[in-house]
């Protein structure tokens, strides 16, 4: 009777320890689950950039945020292939990608990065999309290598000072952030989701599968920690070079963001040569995620003026 009891603790213990997110997640299993045909794993700068293009037109590269992968962009990419050349990359060190050989996440590493995947791909200019950090990094490569972009749609950047949200300042924090490393329960993966709609129940739990998978791949928290803590670092910094950027920018922005507050769009819009923006109410911070129809529509609207299509 001991040998079933026995299997029940163990299967009981193990259960606990997936929910707790205690170790990483399977490499393998995850490049057969969050990649397809139309995934490639590029060299560049010493790292290895998992990377997604389909669709044929303007170039667009997309950039997600911190603890994030590339699928966030999903519901845009898939109103958006057939009329674009739709690039997005898992940014090292989240998702598939390798986290950076030295450590580094300084914007001025990512140039080449972006440069390098775009060379890839045979494209010279791209509309670059991001969010969150993401918005922070498309739009540095806008201000410091012009050339290569042809636009910029933001939403919900990070740039300007603000206190960092709760889940990454107990990140960059020694203590849980050193507990962080071993467990991501799946509860606070959720809790933090949440956090980030302005209607919950629009989060699905696929979003929140992804995540608490992608957040565990080999050498993803260590690295990300890296990461946080220099956002820690330059929270209080004025992005002085906002003011270089000259291509047209929309700005678009969930009224109920707490993560990155709206009330920052209008430090954009003052900073800015050509910005625009657009508030959605009822919205938080992943408004591409949340309302993709919606906000994908203006951002082919966008692109209509642009490109003419």
């Amino acid at each position: 009777m001991r040998y079933p009891f026995v299997v029940c603790l163990l299967s009981l213990a193990l259960t606990a320890c997936q929910s707790l997110g205690v170790g990483d997640s399977n490499r393998e299993h995850l490049v057969s689950r969050y990649s397809d045909e139309h995934a490639r794993f590029i060299e560049v700068e010493g790292v290895r950039v998992h990377a997604h293009a389909a669709g044929e037109g303007p170039a667009v590269l997309m950039l997600h945020g911190a603890l994030d992968s590339l699928q966030v962009w999903d519901g845009w990419a898939a109103h958006l292939v057939a009329d674009y050349h739709v690039i997005r990359i898992d940014i090292p060190p989240f998702g598939l990608s390798d986290p950076m050989p030295d450590g580094d996440y300084d914007a001025d590493h990512f140039i080449p990065v972006f440069s390098g995947v775009l060379d890839a791909y045979g494209v010279d200019r791209a509309t670059v999309v991001g969010n969150s950090l993401g918005g922070y990094l498309a739009a540095y490569y806008a201000a410091h290598a012009p050339a290569r972009v042809e636009a910029l749609a933001l939403i919900s950047p990070a740039a300007y000072p603000q206190p960092l949200p709760g889940v990454l300042r107990l990140a960059a924090m020694p203590v849980f952030g050193s507990l962080f490393e071993v467990a991501t329960p799946r509860a606070l993966v959720r809790r933090s989701m949440r956090s980030m709609y302005g209607d919950p129940q629009r989060l699905s739990d696929d979003a929140v599968q992804r995540r608490f998978d992608m957040i565990r791949a080999p050498g993803n928290r260590q690295a990300a920690r890296d990461v946080i803590r220099l956002m820690a670092e330059m929270r209080d910094e004025e992005p002085v070079w906002i003011s270089r950027i000259t291509q047209p920018t929309l700005l678009i922005w969930g009224e109920e963001d707490a993560w990155v507050p709206p009330e920052l769009a209008q430090r954009w819009l003052d900073d800015l040569e050509d910005g625009r923006l657009v508030l959605y109410p009822s919205v938080g911070h992943l408004a591409m995620e949340e309302i993709p129809e919606t906000s994908v529509a203006e951002f082919r609207r966008f692109l209509s003026v642009l490109f003419e299509c």
